[in-house]
């Protein structure tokens, strides 16, 4: 790369129809452009330097140029190009600061530069001028920075569009793969079943040892597979839009409470949920109710470890995004669980407990059911020994 070439004083004029000066008088410009000096560069010249002082304004008069920073790695990305009519380092012109990218000429280029301190020479005895510089520049950094925002958040619509396709695209993988295994388990679990009948002493010459345990291990092997294909399917349903219903969020809780009170007899699990003012929610029941039937059922299985225990619900008054919500809370006074596990608890397959026969998908169901369908947050607090609180914060209108 060469250096930029030396030239000579630019004629008045030269600054008509650049956008930075449009706002000066004839004479203003010209006034301008006789302390500055024009240039010309081949391609591939670097005008200025990323890190080094600002000293100078360029008015690009022909041509294009790279507009170039530094990335962690070393390596140069391209950020923009700035074409004829266009200025680069005007902020020089303000605060002498380090330049914020690199400037290489793409093209031969012709270049009016402009010193900050002959600049500031000229304007220091005219305030109009000021005035006039500093509206304009004022106004080219807010284009600039409604420009950043709105790319970004372009971006960031881009990335979320992506990655719910891709979620629609697995869920729809998932849903379809439970379907199409429902049919196939379900004739292996009715023929394991009808072996293990076989197999029973009385029932002729399948009775045997031999095949009783096969059978046994066959009947227990398929229910698993069963569940785990329940339990995927379950994931899926937490992307599916439920009815909005208009509830009370603490009887809700209270109705499910009972509702797995009944159909878990002989779990020896207390369910209290904490009195209070009604608490209105626009939302909805089947979710929620999954939600809950996976944190109590945890909380018995780990909690506990399958022992007498008790669990508390209680509904508070919370904010989501700036906007009104619950705070709904479940709290044993179990195990608690240890820190290290704490941020992967919603991972799925992560368990402590595999030997005894868990999955480890529950809480993975209950984090795509809360951030999913029910548009809230999930947060656990727990020490060993102390105990596990999870608090799920629902807007009070979905």
């Amino acid at each position: 790369m060469t250096s930029a070439a030396t030239g000579t004083t630019t004629p008045g004029g030269i600054l008509d129809g650049i956008v930075l000066f449009e706002a000066f008088s004839p004479e203003e410009r010209a006034a301008v452009a006789s302390r500055g000096r024009v240039f010309d560069a081949p391609a591939g010249t670097v005008l200025m330097r990323e890190g080094d002082g600002a000293s100078s304004l360029y008015v690009l008069l022909d041509g294009t140029v790279r507009v170039v920073r530094n990335d962690q790695f070393g390596g140069q990305v391209e950020v923009g190009f700035r074409r004829a009519g266009d200025c680069f380092g005007e902020m020089a012109l303000i605060d002498g600061g380090a330049r914020s990218a690199s400037v290489i000429a793409a093209t031969p280029v012709t270049v009016f530069e402009l010193e900050r301190e002959l600049f500031l020479a000229l304007i220091s005895p005219s305030p109009d001028l000021l005035a006039k510089l500093l509206r304009e520049l004022s106004r080219m950094i807010r284009e600039v920075s409604e420009r950043v925002v709105r790319e970004d958040l372009e971006r960031r619509t881009r990335i979320a569009e992506s990655a719910l396709a891709r979620q629609r695209a697995i869920t729809q993988a998932v849903t379809g793969l439970a379907h199409e295994l429902n049919t196939p388990l379900g004739v292996c679990v009715t023929t394991a079943s009808h072996l293990q009948e076989l197999a029973r002493p009385g029932n002729g010459p399948l009775a045997t040892e031999e095949l009783r345990e096969p059978a046994a291990l066959l009947d227990a092997n398929l229910a698993r597979a069963v569940d785990l294909v329940e339990a995927f399917s379950a994931i899926a349903a937490c992307q599916n839009a439920e009815p909005l219903e208009a509830l009370d969020l603490r009887q809700t809780a209270a109705d499910i409470a009972a509702l797995f009170a009944v159909q878990h007899p002989d779990l020896p699990l207390a369910l209290r949920v904490m009195p209070g003012a009604p608490c209105p929610w626009l939302g909805c029941t089947q979710p929620l109710e999954r939600v809950l039937h996976h944190l109590f059922a945890n909380a018995a299985a780990h909690g506990y470890s399958g022992g007498p225990g008790v669990a508390e619900v209680a509904v508070e008054p919370a904010t989501l995004d700036a906007v009104p919500a619950w705070n709904l809370i479940v709290r044993d006074r179990g195990a608690g669980i240890p820190a290290e596990h704490l941020p992967i608890l919603t991972d799925p397959f992560f368990t402590t407990a595999r030997a005894r026969g868990h999955k480890g998908l529950g809480l993975a169901v209950v984090f795509n059911t809360v951030t999913g369908p029910l548009g809230g947050r999930i947060a656990f607090d727990s020490a060993p020994g102390a105990g596990t609180t999870v608090t799920i914060t629902l807007p009070q209108e979905l």
